[in-house]
């Protein structure tokens, strides 16, 4: 008997190191880039996290036909994933990679869910994620002293994402965990030392990146870590008056200090958010539709500067962003209300635990940092959400029910079909990806004749990629097929809001001979983002071509007494020609 209960706990242990180094492979799709393909910093992640994602569905039954329970926050991350399908099939027809990504997060949720169900699991898991963040931390360091090469050009800290903001929100989510760890005395010497170096170099990094929303992310995060660590000695100090005023204080300055450190990217982030509304106001209950807030954002922003007179400084700072830089405004915008409550309620259920945990902290720091970024729009950060919110999920018998054999059955089946699926739309795409990076090395050469065709051949496949389609429209309106350019801005559109996509349409328009549509798209593009002054310089040149001398030099005026955001070559160009136009 006893032979036999150490032979299982044998195969229970190796299938549990399985698991362990599996997930370590869905985590580390962090470090995972690919120089041979299109934005390859960031593409490459996608096959390597629907190729393990695969691996993980394989293993699951082997978990899931075991007893389970599901709880509270299981069936409120169902509800809402379905509601984001939807949601996603109804308001953008067809799916796309996003869309499978994000359903592809869903075996992944359940998986460990099944997995980690005892505190030795929880611990093994919390050390892999520890030595990614570790890991991720040093590698910003190699990048800041020269070692290693930034993947961005403006930036010497990026680790292995596109630009600071991302990286840095990663170590920032990492930093509670490290904290509770070092200070957990019930583990060993080494696993506590995991826990300080990784801390260490966590805090020796983040000041580095610049990145407010990190910093705040962070030391929000560490509070109830401490709270839970020095609860007692906390308590006794806080009763006297002036150490509360003392810890009122230092946030005030922080927040201040981080305020304006920053200040115009704050006062940018505030007019995001006010214009964001105006979307907010068309399509309140079910959103614009996921995936879309850069889409309908040119229109609210347009709508927000002419529906009353705004301020020279909101003026100057208005810019056309990718994401609204708090994921709270995005969800409403795209998901609507009822998007934004049930998204809530999926977080919020976490937090009613009995047991507070490190994990609970972790995922604190990650929501703080989403009101200040677009951490959902990142793959890595999006896969340490899901873990971080299976773990914090509640373990409590009265938030739980027991699930029977046919309801394990079926979640087996569609965490399978998912992966299945999500793979086969996703992994064919890797050589799409690859001879895309190959045609924009004549793309950027100005080699548009030879190129346009191969383009036309990709366009089935990356119909959903702005930059692809950008280009594409780009190569059609450079070779003189303005009409069917055109038709590939309009594709473009339907993702993005870039005004300068409006000049360019402009541009085949006025190529055309139709005017009246060209002027129209340049007094869009120069609504979208008032400060701009190219959309006023291709109208002035529109009017002087077409003999509309009186509209030209209106325009040539408005455009020298515009103020300037950064003054550079094109500007003084843009300046040079007014004033020939006016002289003449």
């Amino acid at each position: 008997m006893k032979n036999q209960l150490a032979r299982v706990l044998r195969q229970k242990n190796l299938m549990y190191f399985v698991y362990l180094i599996i997930f370590l492979a869905v985590l580390s799709t962090v470090f995972v880039t690919d120089g041979s393909l299109s934005q390859g910093i960031v593409t490459y992640k996608y096959f390597w996290f629907a190729t393990s994602i695969c691996i993980v569905s394989i293993l699951l039954p082997f978990q899931l036909f075991s007893p389970q329970k599901i709880h509270v926050t299981d069936v409120l991350f169902i509800v809402f994933a379905i509601y984001v399908s939807i949601n996603y099939l109804c308001l953008n027809n067809t799916p796309s990679m996003r869309l499978w990504l994000f359903l592809m997060m869903f075996p992944l949720y359940v998986t460990i869910r099944a997995v980690f169900t005892n505190e030795k699991m929880q611990r093994w898991l919390l050390v892999v994620i520890l030595a990614i963040v570790m890991v991720q931390a040093i590698w910003g360091l190699l990048q800041l002293y020269g070692f290693v090469r930034s993947h961005h050009s403006l930036y010497k800290i990026t680790g292995t994402f596109f630009n600071p903001g991302p990286y840095s929100g990663f170590v920032a989510v990492g930093v509670p965990l490290a904290l509770g760890y070092s200070l957990d005395k019930t583990i060993s010497h080494y696993e506590r030392w995991l826990g300080f170096t990784t801390l260490f170099v966590a805090f020796w990094v983040l000041p580095v990146t610049m990145s407010r929303a990190a910093w705040i992310a962070a030391i929000a995060g560490c509070m109830p870590v401490l709270w839970l660590t020095y609860s007692t000695l906390i308590k006794i100090h806080l009763k006297k008056v002036s150490s509360q005023v003392t810890i009122v204080a230092i946030f005030c300055l922080l927040f201040t200090g981080a305020y304006y450190l920053k200040k115009d990217s704050a006062d940018g982030r505030r007019v995001i958010w006010s214009a964001s509304l105006e979307a907010v106001k068309e399509c309140p209950l079910f959103g614009a539709g996921y995936g879309r807030f850069a889409a309908v954002y040119g229109d609210s922003q347009t709508s927000y500067f002419l529906k009353k007179e705004r301020s020279p400084d909101q003026i100057m700072i208005a810019d056309s962003p990718e994401y609204a830089f708090n994921e709270y405004v995005q969800i409403t915008v795209e998901l609507g209300i009822v998007g934004l409550v049930l998204f809530l309620l999926l977080i919020g259920s976490c937090f009613f635990n009995f047991q507070f945990s490190i994990f609970n902290s972790s995922l604190l720091a990650f929501l703080i940092f989403a009101a200040f970024s677009y951490p959902f729009s990142v793959l890595p950060l999006c896969i340490l959400f899901v873990f971080l919110l299976a773990l914090s999920a509640p373990t409590s018998k009265k938030l739980s029910f027991a699930m029977s054999m046919w309801l394990c059955v079926v979640g087996v089946a569609i965490c399978l079909c998912v992966s299945v699926c999500g793979a086969y739309k996703i992994l064919p795409k890797y050589p799409d990806y690859r001879e895309w990076h190959y045609l924009q090395i004549f793309y950027h050469m100005g080699i548009y004749e030879k190129t346009v065709d191969d383009y036309k051949t990709l366009f089935p496949q990356l119909r959903h990629q702005k930059q692809f389609l950008f280009e594409y429209a780009q190569c059609l309106s450079k070779t003189e097929q303005y009409t069917e350019s055109n038709r590939i801005f309009e594709e473009y559109l339907l993702y993005g809001s870039d005004p300068m996509v409006y000049n360019c349409m402009g541009n085949n328009f006025k190529e055309m001979g139709d005017y009246a549509k060209a002027e129209s798209m340049y007094v869009r593009a120069s609504q979208i983002v008032p400060n701009r002054h190219y959309p006023l310089y291709l109208l002035m040149k529109l009017y002087h071509e077409t003999g509309q001398a009186e509209k030209a030099k209106a325009m040539a005026y408005t455009l020298l007494n515009k103020p300037v955001k950064v003054q550079s070559t094109a500007i003084r160009e843009m300046q040079l020609e007014a004033n020939q136009i006016i002289e003449n």
